[in-house]
């Protein structure tokens, strides 16, 4: 880390001055290294010369006239970086890594296990040069070297950690098929935790001056979603029901005249607000709703006071009616509804990439806010290798002659 970003200084970064190396594909590393970026460090993206990340090919793609492929995926995670090419498996390409990585603070990479060790690149082999430096790890079931698991050569996406972690047994679903949540959840907090994991050693190596390796598992990522399940169980010795929160009711979803609301009815002082609002006072003295546990067990019982309160009004009406009455409540938004919602556009929540080939493209934008900190800029995602002569002449003070010789080779 450079000493200039140790000052602190309104309308800086928090990390200015922080140089970070990504070797990652698709999600989880893409978006932890992202979020580094808007944060204020240099992101310098390590692509093979031959496509590149795979989200630059995934489907949607559209194709230039020149034959690129330019994938949709790729604008999700991959804002306000570098993109550097260089071949890892070839000698003199591995040699350029470790002189870069000798002047990061963090390598970011997603690979399967072993795969960086074997290129010669891999944390013990870096750390000889670069004591000081951060190396984090996001994979499907972690690095034995950190933390052993069975598990650990095994191929895996996000889908595996969901369906491992128990959670695809909580949605509401039809009959006894497991559901799949719809979204990257355990990719998306996997990049979250490295990047809490990066801040963290970061922030250790100011007090000792060393780096360390932060290893992050999809499985665990996806298994802490899944904690109140972990403890009810425990406790127990029963599955909870799915689609319901394991100690409360009414929580959940509920049908007003013209569509879904959600009703959260957390603790006894909330209970009660609710039964006012409703026009049924007397409800808590009923034994069969005594506590959160035995609502939800007796819902069968509680829920045809919630649907015939709302079946009379609007969900606007519904939900100022809790709102005001102290209950959380909101109506069920669609993901176009998002786009017209005021919060969303007050938080700088929704960012436009002005892409010249997919055009104006949104992507969520980034949810960490701070004072005295600027939005990070809708930087477009870098073109492969866009960077690579820029990367090498600042970092390693190459000059024309070496980078023709190593164009030569076939390194970049």
């Amino acid at each position: 880390m450079n000493a200039e970003s140790n000052m602190s200084t309104n309308g800086l970064r928090p990390l200015d001055g922080v140089r970070v190396l990504a070797v990652e594909n698709f999600i989880a590393g893409p978006f932890a290294s992202m979020w580094l970026a808007d944060a204020g460090a240099e992101v310098v993206k390590v692509e093979s010369r031959e496509g590149g990340d795979f989200s630059r090919s995934t489907s949607p793609v559209k194709v230039t006239e020149d034959g690129t492929v330019h994938g949709l995926s790729f604008l999700r995670s991959n804002r306000n970086k570098k993109s550097v090419t260089l071949d890892l498996k070839h000698p003199e390409g591995q040699r350029i890594f470790t002189e870069l990585a000798a002047e990061a603070d963090i390598v970011v990479e997603n690979l399967r296990p072993g795969v960086m060790d074997r290129l010669g690149v891999g944390y013990d082999a870096l750390r000889e040069r670069n004591p000081r430096l951060i190396y984090v790890a996001i994979s499907g079931f972690g690095h034995t070297d950190v933390k052993p698991s069975p598990y650990t050569d095994y191929p895996a996406f996000d889908i595996v950690g969901q369906a491992l972690s128990g959670l695809m047994y909580r949605p509401e679903r039809q009959g006894d098929r497991p559901t799949y949540l719809g979204f990257s959840l355990a990719d998306l907090q996997g990049g979250i935790l490295a990047v809490q994991g990066a801040l963290l050693a970061l922030y250790q190596r100011e007090r000792t001056g060393l780096g360390k390796k932060v290893d992050i598992s999809l499985y665990d990522a996806s298994l802490i979603q899944n904690e109140i399940s972990i403890a009810m169980f425990s406790a127990f010795r029963a599955p909870t029901p799915p689609g319901v929160h394991a100690v409360t009711a009414p929580f959940g979803t509920y049908r007003a005249s013209d569509g879904y609301i959600v009703i959260a009815v957390l603790g006894e002082h909330i209970w009660k607000r609710f039964c006012d609002v409703i026009g049924k006072p007397e409800l808590p003295d009923d034994p069969r709703f005594a506590d959160g546990v035995s609502r939800r067990k007796n819902s069968d019982a509680l829920n045809p006071h919630v649907d015939t309160w709302l079946g009379t009004r609007t969900r606007a009406d519904a939900v100022k009616a809790l709102r005001d009455g102290g209950v959380p409540a909101s109506v069920v938004n669609d993901i176009a509804d998002v786009f017209e919602c005021p919060h969303v556009a007050a938080r700088d929540m929704l960012m436009t990439l002005d892409d010249p080939v997919w055009g104006p493209v949104h992507v969520a934008g980034n949810p960490i806010k701070m004072s005295d900190v600027p939005e990070p800029e809708a930087g477009l995602p870098p073109r492969l290798g866009q960077h690579t002569d820029a990367v090498l002449s600042h970092w390693l003070r190459m000059d024309a002659e070496q980078l023709d010789a190593l164009r030569t080779q076939a390194v970049i």
